[in-house]
C-alpha cells in the first residue's frame, strides 16, 4: 500500500515531468503529443516508473527511445523543479491502457446477448 508522501511524490513528480516535456525538451525527432500518464516511485523514492503515451507520426516506440535518450537530461531538471533529498532514477515505459480498453471496447460489442422471454424468470424462488 503506498502511503501519502508516495502518492503526493508521484502526483508531483507526474506534474513536473509533463511540463518539462512539454516546453522544454527540444528533440525535432519527436512528432507527437507525448503525455506522461501515470508515475510510481518505490518506497525508497531511489526509482520511479514513468508510463507516456503518445499521439502522432513518431511511433510509440520511437517516441519511448527518445524520451529514454533524454531520461538525463529529464532527472537533472526534475531535481532543479522539485526539491527531494535524492532525485529518483527515470524509467520509462509506454502506457498501453488506451489501446487496451479500444480493444477491450470492441470485443464488448461484438457480443451478442440472447435473452429468454421473462416468464421464464417466475421461478426464481420468491413466490409466496
Amino acid at each position: 500500500m503506498k502511503s501519502v508522501r508516495q502518492e503526493r511524490i508521484n502526483s508531483e513528480i507526474k506534474k513536473t515531468l509533463a511540463y518539462i516535456i512539454d516546453n522544454e525538451l527540444r528533440d525535432p525527432q519527436i512528432d507527437a503529443m507525448v503525455s506522461v500518464s501515470d508515475v510510481e516511485v518505490t518506497p525508497d523514492l531511489a526509482e520511479a516508473k514513468v508510463f507516456i503515451s503518445s499521439i502522432g507520426k513518431t511511433p510509440k516506440e520511437e517516441v519511448l527511445a527518445r524520451i529514454k535518450g533524454a531520461g538525463g537530461f529529464l532527472r537533472r531538471e526534475l531535481s532543479k523543479k522539485i526539491k527531494l533529498r535524492v532525485t529518483p532514477r527515470l524509467n520509462f515505459f509506454l502506457d498501453n491502457s488506451m489501446e487496451y480498453s479500444n480493444k477491450i471496447e470492441s470485443i464488448l460489442k461484438n457480443i451478442t446477448y440472447t435473452t429468454k422471454p421473462d416468464d421464464d424468470f417466475e421461478g426464481s424462488g420468491n413466490e409466496k
